[in-house]
């Protein structure tokens, strides 16, 4: 699965630091390494489906975290818009330093807002199909990158 990457991939020691940043161990370290991998030209989906997949967990993480905090349904729905967001993903993941574990193609001279919040999608959704959809796993990793309901 790796040889379908066309631009330098994270090292081991690299994902190992990126674990460690989120709490979580990958079993299946292509998930991780799909998640980290930026759409381009040569290869158009990139990390985008896992992002589709992290959309809803990160949705559905928050709906079940706040309904167990006795959170009316609208004040459950903002934190949707605040959290899930895009604009928040981004900032998020540039805070966290994310932007250099980031496989993007050579003619973007950096990570743009879009990328970014679609790989913090693209995490959670690795980590949730790396754990076979638990989802405590994926509530910590939320938690880690700043993503989840605040105490």
């Amino acid at each position: 699965m790796v040889g379908r990457y066309l631009f330098p991939l994270p090292s081991d020691d690299e994902l190992e630091d990126f674990e460690s940043m989120i709490n979580y161990r990958f079993i299946d370290r292509t998930l991780l390494r799909e998640a980290l991998q930026a759409s381009s030209a040569l290869s158009e989906d990139g990390n985008k489906t896992l992002a589709l997949v992290g959309d809803r967990v990160l949705d559905l993480v928050i709906v079940i975290s706040g309904r167990t905090k006795n959170k009316p349904r609208g004040e459950i729905s903002e934190m949707i818009k605040e959290k899930a967001g895009n604009t928040y993903l981004s900032q998020q993941g540039f805070d966290l330093g994310i932007d250099k574990f980031i496989v993007k193609n050579p003619s973007q001279s950096s990570v743009g807002n879009k990328v970014m919040a679609a790989t913090m999608e693209a995490i959670v959704g690795a980590v949730y199909l790396d754990c076979n959809g638990q989802i405590a796993p994926c509530a910590d990793v939320m938690t880690a990158l700043g993503l989840s309901w605040p105490e």
